[in-house]
């Protein structure tokens, strides 16, 4: 048995709970009202309690006299007048329905968000956009800028040389602004022509930030009219009320200005604090501003806004105002003192001193030397500290050694455990709503037991979790998630064309887990089985990319966020994207010939993340450097070096790179890189992870990679007075060359060349050379494009492209020919038909590949799309169809699977990987072959995005359905050279309003051919609130897949999770709880670990606290876990196991210092007998820093359900001193 003598401790009651969490709750503590009372007519009075929080004697203490504290014993009884706001200090006011508005200051400074928007059509009658165009803009640093403006662009000014207009912007949060749409003589426009937009700010040095790209389009005024009065509809329906079609229209704009961060690229120094003003309850059908600017209200009555301001007082003027007309304007004032100074600390040390008498079997822990000890020193110390200096400067530091021997405290203090699963919070661990609509989230992020974090503008230096980030070039990326030291240092001094002057980024680890790397191609649903299971938690990094499949170079590449874009479970190895991913996109693809009726580019699902093999070495080191300097405005150079000290066989990478920047859209690049022995093994998979292949060799390798690239805008050089353009490429890599991108294990070159052009404004010219060798592969293509617009509503385009394919497949060389023919009807209709035919087979060698096909695409505003296209020929049938509905542009889901939409990614101005999808007479743009990849901005923390995903808590513009359908069929190779016909369905459903979140999917899937196998997916999630009392959440996710080849390469999965909360609306003192949780797993057998078993657990459990009076108060608590496990992959006989737990509790206290505490338990395994426990103590304050307690603990088993062996039992005295 163990007798506890004495323990020691400073905060010993803060034991088991989060010090970040700690944190969180006191400095985002408020006053808020203690009890309420109400007749049928609604407030009466409010009753507030102030005591110790607003004394008002002076010199007194815990220890003075009953008679002293007697005017500190106060209760304040006011009847509250219409239209007036009581003010809780300077944070914060009250308003007379019950309502309340608050700001609060944060020291951390968070993402500086800017976005602009404008309808998506704008009436055109051919010679003049009819009426004026508004446009709506939202920032949260207006104190950081001087100066604003939009430029307008034609769409086909792709480099962003020449401006049509430039509307210049009053600085502030939220503006708007208007354009007469007065348009050049020099061009002609058409309708259906698109018109580009980009909203830049200027800082008081020079340095300029800018948004993403978006599009206005030119149309007929009945097509506008027609889309407004829809717009109308919808806006009214989502709102309840009658608006006119201008109001409508402006609601819109604001809505999206709201919904999401436009910003590109990030220059602009900012430092200050973060302040955010909330808002709960207001008056029903209000218009709020703010200092005079618009905000949006939701459904549920509530707001947010968000500044970035300076060091400094900030007023701020809250004024309210009925819909209806008539109402008088309430007028509330905040002012909040900005100090740029901040420090929160919370720390304990822990020492317990005992006697060791331990009963029961030893056996099992005599190699601990612990057990044979007659006295034991264990303790702990831990802390955590928020700091921000000059408001600038932002420390965060956290240690905690856990609790261990004394001499043993800071032993292996700076190494990491890859096993801590508190790394990520999730969800599933916890109860999955707690009723009270919080948001929790963990401030450092650290595998070992001490965390550094240093912010300053935009640079970083930490001990801790981190992620790499080299991704700025092409050929020495180098993803991972790592523990130990980084460095991320920027200039705020950039070039001409927004990119910084200088940026350094080092970092050392050493490594306690082994990098992965997984590839798929897109599926046509949203389930993936990664190669790898019991992943380490936040390790995940996850890109879309898009390739062009004949030469595998990327086109485009999106980071991709977990929890908007996908879910992952680490453990069992999978991830579910919010969206299904498409095989193929033609987006701006550049070529009108198809070498299969499924044709365009390959979207490729990328995931990196970190685990930890069975015979993992941790003993090696990591390191990395990677530095970028420009030498005035025009010429940049870059260096990156990698060592990953492996057991048996080290990794090296280094390179060099250089850029001549001439302009925005002309430059030339090199990069070298050299690589020494394999990176991170590369496996691929066609069908979404049953199946894998390994693309890298084996053994010692090393090897070269060498590029060359050049784009020239004759355009932008003043050479010509149409839009011409032209660039060239030459790339080579050995056999032995080897990075997580590019991992074949054969040589590889590729060069080529293109022009594009205008003959004249009705006619383009396309022209492009490449060839592509990969071992003994060869692919050469030559092609030429005209693109004839004939009028307004009808263009022609025609392409010769010549094929030399060298393969295991084809050694034969054709020639194609296309025609197309597309006609608009109106501004939303757009139907084309194509046929394309073998000019030259080879005489036979080459395989056919006449073709026609047709399709069609409708648009609904910039909301919601519907299109379709069929095709047949010599190579095979094809068919897609694709369908959304929405209700507003989305900040990411929707940039990362619709290629031509926006996204809230951070990219450098020299590459510009925002496409801007085809338009009649401007079928495509000629893309940047440079490099469309940018270094990642930071080392933690990934980009926030939206104001509606920024502030922790749901925002609801607006309610209404959303849905979604996707259809694939066509035909694939897979890696072993079989042919698979593959069809895909998805249908998505969902709803929200401010009493629902419901989302549902439903996917199925079957390949035919090589490989037979049918798929089933579902994932539904709902959170409902059924009064102000009770809230439910559920999850359900289902996949079920059969293997007609193999019957055993089958997989299934089934996830369930059901909670509720019930918190008495007007009560404080009831809380229950309940979940239950079903899981069922069988992995695929292509998975390492897991793969030769299936399983399946559920759990039960609920608990509750009642709080009977001032002093007493009783808890209890049950759960039930059982689980079953088999080894034959879904036959043989099933192991069982259950374990259940009951516990209550009951605390008494007494004027606040004496407390009482008794708990019984009991815990039965089945067939393993009962157990049983109880605890009873007393404590006493006798101080306000210092607690003393004694007690008697007599428990059968320890909170440590894994110990089932021993009694622990005894008296034991607590001290406890906290601050």
């Amino acid at each position: 048995m163990k007798k506890c003598l004495i323990k020691l401790g400073l905060s010993t009651l803060l034991t088991g709970v989060s010090l970040q969490a700690l944190a969180q709750d006191q400095a985002g503590a408020a006053l808020v009202p203690s009890e309420t009372a109400a007749d049928d007519d609604g407030l009466v009075f409010r009753l507030r309690t102030r005591g110790t929080a607003r004394p008002v004697t002076t010199g007194t203490h815990a220890g003075s006299s009953s008679g002293e504290l007697e005017p500190d014993r106060r209760a304040t009884v006011a009847v509250e007048r219409a239209g007036k706001a009581t003010a809780l200090g300077k944070f914060s006011v009250s308003l007379p329905n019950g309502g309340a508005i608050w700001a609060t200051e944060d020291p951390t400074l968070g993402q500086p968000e800017l976005s602009v928007s404008a309808p998506s059509m704008v009436a055109y009658d051919g010679k003049r956009i009819v009426d004026p165009v508004q446009f709506f803009v939202r920032g949260n640093y207006p104190g950081f800028i001087r100066k604003m403006e939009i430029s307008v662009y034609r769409s086909t000014d792709t480099d962003l040389v020449e401006p049509l207009a430039v509307i210049p912007l009053e600085v502030a949060a939220v503006t708007q602004a208007s354009w007469d749409g007065a348009l050049p003589g020099k061009y002609r426009f058409r309708t259906g022509d698109a018109l580009i937009y980009v909203l830049r700010a200027y800082g008081a040095n020079g340095a300029f930030d800018e948004t993403i790209q978006r599009t206005i389009q030119l149309a007929r005024p009945e097509d506008v009219a027609r889309n407004n009065q829809l717009l109308r509809n919808t806006i009214e329906k989502t709102m309840g009320t009658a608006l006119t079609t201008d109001q409508a229209r402006a609601q819109n704009l604001l809505n999206d200005v709201f919904g999401s961060n436009g910003l590109r690229q990030q220059n602009i120094t900012i430092r200050g604090s973060r302040i955010r003003i909330h808002g709960r309850n207001l008056p029903e059908n209000t218009q709020l501003t703010i200092n005079g600017e618009s905000y949006p209200v939701d459904l549920e009555r509530k707001f947010v806004a968000e500044y970035l301001v300076p060091i400094g007082r900030h007023a701020f003027d809250i004024a309210l105002k009925g819909n209806t007309g008539g109402e008088t304007e309430q007028h509330h004032r905040l002012e909040v003192e900005v100090t740029g100074r901040y420090f929160f600390g919370v720390g304990l040390a822990d020492l317990t001193l005992s006697t060791n008498d331990a009963s029961g079997s030893v056996e099992p822990l005599a190699v601990d030397d612990r057990v044979t000890d007659d006295f034991l020193s264990e303790g702990r110390l831990a802390f955590y500290i928020k700091s921000k200096l000059g408001g600038r400067y932002l420390v965060t530091a956290h240690a905690d050694t856990t609790e261990r021997e004394i001499g043993e405290l800071f032993k292996g203090f700076g190494k990491a455990d890859p096993q801590d699963v508190f790394r990520r919070l999730d969800p599933d661990l916890y109860y999955p709503v707690y009723g009270d609509d919080s948001t929790t989230y963990r401030d450092v992020d650290t595998m070992g037991r001490f965390y550094l974090r240093v912010d300053w503008d935009r640079n970083q230096a930490l001990w801790g979790n981190y992620q790499t980030g080299l991704t700025g070039t092409d050929y020495a990326q180098y993803v991972r998630s790592l523990y130990g030291a980084a460095l991320n240092l920027r200039s705020n001094a950039t070039n001409p064309w927004g990119e910084a002057k200088s940026e350094f980024r080092a970092f050392g680890s050493q490594a306690q887990s082994a990098p992965g790397h997984n590839e798929f191609i897109g599926t046509g649903g949203s389930l993936y089985y990664l190669k790898h299971t019991d992943l380490l938690p936040g390790s995940d990094v996850v890109y879309l990319e898009i390739r062009d499949r004949t030469t595998g170079r990327p086109q485009k590449r999106v980071q991709l966020t977990r929890g908007a874009d996908y879910e992952i479970d680490e453990l069992q190895g999978r991830i579910i994207l919010t969206r299904p991913l498409a095989q193929i996109t033609r987006e701006n693809m550049p070529s009108l010939t198809r070498d299969a009726p499924l044709d365009g580019y390959e979207q490729r699902l990328i995931v990196d993340y970190e685990w930890v093999p069975s015979n993992f070495d941790s003993d090696e080191t990591t390191l990395g450097l990677r530095g970028k300097h420009w030498l005035g405005d025009h010429i940049g150079i870059g260096a990156t070096y990698i060592d990953e000290n492996r057991a048996g066989e080290d990794y090296t990478l280094y390179g060099s790179d250089i850029t001549l920047q001439a302009g925005r859209g002309t430059y030339l690049k090199g990069e070298f890189v050299r690589t020494e022995a394999l990176a991170a093994p590369t496996f691929f998979s066609t069908n979404g992870g049953f199946d894998f292949t390994r693309l890298n060799g084996t053994g010692p390798q090393e090897g070269e990679a060498k590029s060359l690239e050049a784009r020239v805008n004759f355009t932008e050089l003043g050479w010509v007075a149409l839009d011409w353009s032209a660039a060239g490429w030459w790339r080579e890599t050995d056999a032995g060359y080897s990075t997580s991108r590019y991992n074949t294990g054969l040589p590889t070159t590729e060069y080529g060349g293109e022009v594009l052009g205008q003959i004249t404004e009705n006619l383009g010219i396309y022209a492009r050379f490449s060839k592509a060798e990969q071992g003994a592969n060869a692919l050469v293509q030559a092609q030429g494009s005209l693109d004839w617009r004939i009028d307004d509503n009808n263009s022609l385009a025609a392409e010769i492209r010549r094929v030399d394919e060298q393969s295991v497949y084809a050694d034969a060389a054709g020639t194609l020919g296309a025609l197309k023919y597309t006609r608009r009807i109106g501004a939303n209709v757009d139907l084309y038909a194509q046929g394309q035919l073998t000019l030259d087979d080879d005489h036979g060698r080459y395989r056919r590949n006449d073709m026609v096909l047709a399709g069609g695409r409708y648009l609904f505003g910039d909301q919601s799309s519907i299109g379709a296209e069929v095709g047949t020929g010599d190579r095979g049938d094809a068919a897609t169809i694709n369908a959304e509905y929405r209700l507003a542009p989305d900040h990411s889901v929707y940039g990362a699977y619709t290629y031509s939409t926006d996204t809230t990614e951070y990219e450098n101005l020299l590459n510009p990987s925002r496409q801007n999808g085809w338009t009649v007479g401007q079928r495509w743009r000629l893309s940047n072959q440079v490099n469309v990849f940018n270094e990642s901005q930071h080392l933690k923390e990934a980009t926030q995005s939206g104001i509606a995903h920024t502030y922790g808590l749901d925002f609801y513009p607006a309610q209404g359905w959303s849905t979604g359908v996707t259809f694939q069929t066509g035909e694939l190779r897979n890696e072993t050279g079989g042919i698979v016909d593959r069809r895909a369905v998805s249908v998505r459903l969902g709803r929200t309003s401010p009493d629902t979140d419901w989302q549902s999917k439903f996917e199925w899937r079957k390949d035919t051919g090589a490989e037979r196998r049918e798929q089933w997916v579902t994932t539904n999630r709902i959170i409902h609130k059924l009064n102000e009392s009770w809230r439910i959440a559920a999850r359900f996710n289902y996949s079920d897949t059969d293997d007609a080849n193999n019957p055993l390469a089958g997989a299934k999965f089934i996830e369930t999770n059901l909670g509720f909360a019930w918190r008495p609306w007007n009560s404080t003192r009831w809380g229950v709880f309940g979940r239950y949780t079903y899981l069922y797993d069988l992995a695929t057998l292509a998975q390492v670990g897991g793969a030769g078993y299936d399983q399946k657990s559920q759990i039960v459990s609920l608990e509750g606290v009642f709080r009977l009076d001032r002093h007493w108060e009783v808890a209890a608590k049950t759960a039930r876990r059982e689980g079953k496990v088999r080894m034959g992959r879904g036959s043989g006989d099933w192991y069982d196991s259950a374990t259940t737990f009951l516990a209550g509790q009951v605390r008494y206290e007494v004027l606040s210092k004496w407390h009482a505490l008794a708990e019984y338990r009991v815990l039965d395994v089945d067939k393993g007998g009962t157990k049983h426990g109880f605890l009873v103590g007393v404590d006493r304050d006798v101080a306000r820093n210092f607690r003393i307690g004694v007690g008697y603990n007599f428990t059968e088993f320890s909170d440590d359900l894994t110990d089932f062996d021993y009694d622990h039992r005894g008296f034991f005295i607590n001290l406890v001193g906290m601050f």
